[in-house]
């Protein structure tokens, strides 16, 4: 059987601890001989580096980067005549989303028409008085007015055809607009690039003002993932650093750090760019991620929860030392049922105490304050 000491013993050591907790807050190590640690039940144990250092369990959201979402807006303000694509649909550029009735349409090509028809008698004016010019017959500053006047008259046309290319009309149907054959009042909305509608914003039946947004159209792959780390846990994430979300192993990497702190939660916000594995992923959905540190900046490992010591707010462990333990800070960064993996400055510690930590705790009573 294992010697435990008696009561007697026990209370032979109480003025020592009593007399070193009062050093303590003086030097934050104390003396203990091997036969005190027997006595107390002290035990040694080695802390467990971790090969690969990583911050776990992390707060992140996942989001769509800024130039993959694209918001689909009316051009001209009408009535939404028909809605052909609903959210989780995938569609392609330039597929048919919707059509809408515009009486703007029918009066954008009116004036269109009316820009051309300016445009070709600028045109005739001016090829009549070069030639005027030409055989002196007309002074030279009418010859300049009339310049001027084809030069006004092009560009009014070039903002009229503008115009319908943004109310959603091609190249053909404008040029059947020119011929004159056709003046139609259907607006056509079309998807601007390929990706999946992740919102609707409005039905059949429904009158819109100009630029209303519509649709939602987004690309979901790569994906953003806005990591929250805490500023205690933040030292050594770096630019490119790798991330992952260890339930759907996704894996990206870190594009960004943040400068400035949420005061709040006293959490820095990392970018991550998540290219395997996105599409186990959806915008707006809440995950744990792991964050890779860079190399020899903060240092993790293993201990066993029994070693850690809590005192006045902080954890601590006790690095046992040539006449005895020093406490060290730690921060635990993965808490699991029997062991946590922490950081803290335990480079070339040889063991911690994991017996009789309540009774070194009075010695120590005096530290952090």
């Amino acid at each position: 059987m294992p010697h435990r000491p008696n009561r007697r013993a026990r209370r032979a050591w109480l003025p020592c601890l009593l007399l070193l907790a009062c050093t303590a807050t003086l030097a934050q190590e104390i003396t203990v001989t091997a036969a005190q640690q027997k006595a107390l039940g002290v035990t040694i144990v080695v802390p467990e580096p971790q090969a690969k250092r990583e911050i776990l369990g992390l707060a992140a959201e996942v989001m769509v980067p800024n130039s993959q979402l694209h918001v689909v807006s009316t051009p001209l303000a009408g009535l939404v005549d028909t809605v052909l694509v609903a959210v989780n649909e995938t569609v392609k550029r330039g597929q048919l989303l919707a059509r809408m009735q515009s009486s703007a349409l029918a009066e954008a090509q009116r004036a269109y028409l009316q820009a051309t028809t300016q445009r070709e008698l600028a045109r005739a004016n001016l090829d009549r008085d070069q030639k005027l010019a030409a055989e002196g017959l007309i002074a030279e500053s009418r010859l300049l007015s009339t310049k001027a006047s084809h030069v006004e008259a092009a560009a009014l046309l070039a903002e009229r055809r503008h115009a319908l290319k943004l109310a959603g009309m091609s190249d053909k149907a404008i040029a059947a607009t020119q011929s004159g054959s056709t003046i139609s009042s259907t607006v056509s909305i079309v998807a601007p690039v390929d990706g999946v509608v992740i919102a609707q914003m409005a039905q059949a039946g429904q009158r819109l003002e100009a630029y209303t947004p519509i649709y939602k159209v987004a690309q979901l792959d790569p994906l953003w993932l806005e990591v929250q780390v805490p500023l205690a846990r933040a030292a050594g994430v770096r630019e490119g650093a790798p991330v992952r979300v260890p339930s759907v192993e996704a894996a990206g990497r870190i594009i960004s750090v943040g400068h400035s702190v949420t005061p709040s939660s006293q959490t820095v916000m990392l970018r991550a760019l998540i290219s395997t594995n996105a599409s186990r992923l959806r915008p707006g959905q809440y995950v744990e991620a792991a964050v890779s540190v860079a190399d020899g900046a903060v240092h993790q490992w293993r201990v066993p929860n029994a070693a850690l010591l809590r005192l006045e707010g902080k954890v601590l462990v006790l690095a046992r030392t040539t006449k005895g333990f020093r406490a060290v800070p730690v921060t635990p960064i993965q808490e699991g049922p029997t062991t946590s993996v922490v950081t803290g400055d335990l480079d070339g510690v040889t063991g911690i105490a994991l017996g009789g930590i309540s009774s070194l705790k009075a010695q120590f009573i005096g530290i952090g304050r």
